[in-house]
């Protein structure tokens, strides 16, 4: 049975897509959205199936289109890393030349500006809605 790894389960759930739970980094000064294919024991991308392989490119797609829509980025960074949280998840970042950590990368930028509740309930609604324009 699939379960969020401990360490994404702190993150903000938004929704479900076919494959990928999309989560919210409760991070203000990045739209920071996080891909989470709802397979169980699968680590890598080479770990999916083909079929899903291609499913989370098309919800990748999407999470992206969403992000460029919404902020309008100068860059959107795409990873996947897992050295702390093994469970395949793919970060999919909006970045403006003005964000705190530009050029570098957020990873390198200590500072942590968590969002208010009415601004994570904005947030939320306005991604929500982004991301029902889109279908795959």
């Amino acid at each position: 049975m699939f379960e969020l790894h401990p360490d994404l389960n702190k993150k903000i759930h938004l929704l479900d897509m076919t494959l990928c739970k999309v989560l919210l980094e409760d991070e203000k000064h990045y739209p920071w959205l996080i891909l989470v294919p709802r397979r169980v024991n699968v680590c890598r991308l080479m770990d999916l199936s083909n079929q899903d392989k291609h499913q989370l490119i098309d919800e990748l797609d999407v999470a992206q289109k969403v992000l460029f829509e919404l902020f309008h980025p100068a860059q959107l960074n795409v990873a996947a890393i897992g050295n702390k949280t093994p469970q395949l998840h793919i970060h999919v970042i909006a970045r403006t030349l003005d964000d705190p950590a530009w050029p570098s990368t957020v990873w390198d930028h200590p500072v942590k500006a968590r969002y208010s509740l009415k601004e994570k309930e904005d947030r939320i609604a306005v991604i929500l809605e982004a991301f029902g324009k889109f279908s795959i």
